[in-house]
């Protein structure tokens, strides 16, 4: 008898067969269910491998066994398959191909939009086409740029509520995986702009661009919205949405674009990602409005009215519907900002903390609920923790600039400076207008001691954005890292002249006299009254650059007893480098790490 027919008779082809369909439908289930379960990215990887690892003692296990009406036997040398194993062999290669067919069928045809349908436009001749954007936009075909919504009526309030419907499609469209989506600060700059689509692209650095408009007439609204191809302005498609006002209606509409783009854009939607775009938070149409304006705020430059006035709105809208988390997630939110800025004191962080708890309680898709319990547990130092509560919501929504960048802060307090550069740089692809996150991005920079980088993007940020007391803040740290002490100087004095009130950069200022060796211009500002507003740590800081090592742990003993939530960037921050050698440093560590 031959090698192969030997092989035929003991069902080595059948179970070859079989185990290449099975591993074909575990690859299709697992392709679907690991992003939803919050599995990391090389656990598909890792599924292939032990699949392919495992083909070889499949086929070794058919040589040997064979199934039986007794059970699974060994297979006698030269003795044929029972026609029995081979019925069953047989039946199980049938049930798993229609279910891998009928798995594939599903995917690619059944439609992913919910809804009216997509009304095609068909786009109009040209005598010529335009050249081809740059490679750098043309490179990345699933990236939009969604226009501030143009609103048809004098109405201020519906200005307001066109802005409200055009903010929740860039949280909606930021929940799809593989999609770059440009956040809403860096598209408000085109609000009634001249300039055409192929500039706007180029700009953003996006394929194509989405614009349209909201008309609210009594108890109606209608959205409409066309997509273009920037490379070529040509339409890929339009919509008209004419419905009863309702929060329910707007939250449908929001998800039908979202999904409608993400067709357009051959975006694959996971059932999971569906789910959470046509999900309704709330049935409440004023408890959105309330949470819309309190978002408003929140983006709008920093300031403790801005923070305050936020949170005041969003607990009306709590109030409103108290089953509506993301004003409960805005909450927590605010606080944490009014708390990390010295506006409000740090026993404030509890009612942040059971926001934050209830925001997931109530929507545990809701990415800003895991946003901010990351921050949370990285003031409380527990930043292993808090990494998971970041990598969960981007998880959930992995186009959310603010959440790359808030990423980024716990990595660099955490004293992974290179990372948090990385998440930085990726949440300003995403939203390259928004200050506080190029902020952040210098702060990571002066954290992973990259002195010229800072400099180099705090030019960038005052193209912006002259009068930004931040940037100057840390171009101060640089020069003076650098020994550029005048130019510290004069930076950290300009940074103080643009907001006088913030006690973060009147500690920063006489730092840099005390590095700068101005050793009597930094103990005069040290014994002003005004110190007392100093947060502790920073005042501990500018002894230890005086050389006053005993008073610098004296401070931070201190903070750890009265304001604990300000030291969770310490053990990484360069400024504490003359502590460091001293034999204290590592009991000051212990107890910053037991009191968590």
């Amino acid at each position: 008898m031959s090698f192969f027919t030997e092989l035929k008779q003991r069902n080595v082809f059948r179970v070859a067969l079989l185990y290449i369909i099975a591993a074909w439908l575990i690859l299709q289930v697992g392709d679907v269910l690991l992003p939803n379960l919050g599995a990391p990215d090389w656990a598909f990887k890792l599924v292939l491998g032990l699949l392919v690892l495992f083909f070889v003692p499949a086929l070794v296990f058919a040589w040997v066994y064979e199934i039986t009406p007794a059970g699974v036997q060994r297979e006698q040398a030269g003795e044929p398959a029972t026609r029995y194993s081979r019925r069953r062999i047989d039946a199980l290669i049938v049930v798993l191909l229609v279910l891998a067919i009928g798995g594939l069928i599903a995917d690619r045809l059944v439609p992913e939009k919910a809804g009216a349908p997509v009304v095609a436009v068909e786009p109009a001749a040209a005598p010529e086409q335009p050249d081809p954007l740059p490679a750098s936009a043309a490179a990345d075909e699933r990236s939009i740029a969604v226009l501030p919504f143009d609103t048809r009526s004098a109405d201020p309030e519906d200005a307001f509520f066109s802005a409200g419907i055009h903010d929740d499609l860039l949280t909606q469209l930021a929940k799809i995986d593989g999609l770059k989506v440009i956040s809403r600060t860096s598209v408000m700059q085109y609000a009634g702009t001249s300039q055409t689509m192929r500039q706007i692209a180029e700009e953003l650095d996006v394929a194509t661009v989405l614009e349209g408009g909201v008309q609210r007439a009594g108890d109606r609204i209608r959205v409409n919205a066309q997509l273009i191809d920037a490379r070529t302005d040509q339409h890929l498609w339009a919509e008209t949405y004419d419905e009863a006002l309702s929060a329910a209606n707007i939250f449908a509409i929001q998800s039908r674009l979202a999904t409608a783009i993400a067709g357009a854009l051959e975006t694959r939607l996971s059932p999971g990602t569906q789910a959470r775009i046509a999900a309704r938070p709330t049935e409440s149409l004023a408890a959105w409005n309330l949470e819309l304006r309190g978002r408003y705020l929140m983006d709008r430059e920093r300031s403790k009215p801005n923070y305050e006035r936020a949170v005041a709105l969003f607990r009306q809208a709590i109030d409103e519907d108290p089953e509506y988390a993301v004003p409960w997630a805005g909450v927590a939110q605010g606080i944490i900002e009014l708390v990390g800025w010295s506006y409000w004191p740090d026993e404030s962080l509890d009612e942040a903390r059971a926001a934050a708890d209830r925001a997931i309680e109530l929507d545990p898709n809701l990415a800003q609920g895991y946003f901010a319990r990351g921050d949370l547990l990285r003031y409380a130092r527990r930043f292993e923790e808090g990494e998971e509560a970041f990598q969960r919501g981007l998880g959930l929504s992995p186009g959310s600039a603010d959440g790359h960048s808030r990423y980024g802060d716990l990595l660099r307090d955490a004293g992974r400076p290179e990372e948090s550069v990385r998440q930085s740089l990726r949440a300003i692809e995403l939203d390259p207008r928004m200050l506080r996150i190029r902020e952040s991005l210098l702060q990571n920079l002066y954290f992973s001691r990259d002195w010229d980088g800072v400099l180099r993007e705090a030019a960038k940020v005052l193209e912006m954005e002259p009068d930004s007391a931040e940037t100057w803040y840390w171009i101060a740290f640089a020069n003076n890292w650098n020994k550029n002490y005048d130019a510290a100087i004069a930076a950290a004095s300009k940074a103080v002249e643009l907001d006088p009130s913030d006690p973060y950069l009147r500690s920063g200022l006489a730092y840099h006299y005390a590095l700068a060796g101005r050793t009597a211009a930094a103990r005069e500002m040290l014994a002003s009254p005004d110190v007392e507003t100093w947060p502790l740590p920073e005042t501990g800081l500018i002894h230890a650059a005086l050389g006053e090592i005993d008073l610098a742990f004296e401070y931070m003993n201190r903070s750890l007893d009265e304001q604990p939530y300000r030291l969770y960037y310490l053990a990484a921050d360069p400024a504490a480098d003359p502590m460091r050698a001293d034999p204290r440093w590592p009991a000051l560590m212990a107890r910053l790490r037991a009191e968590r």
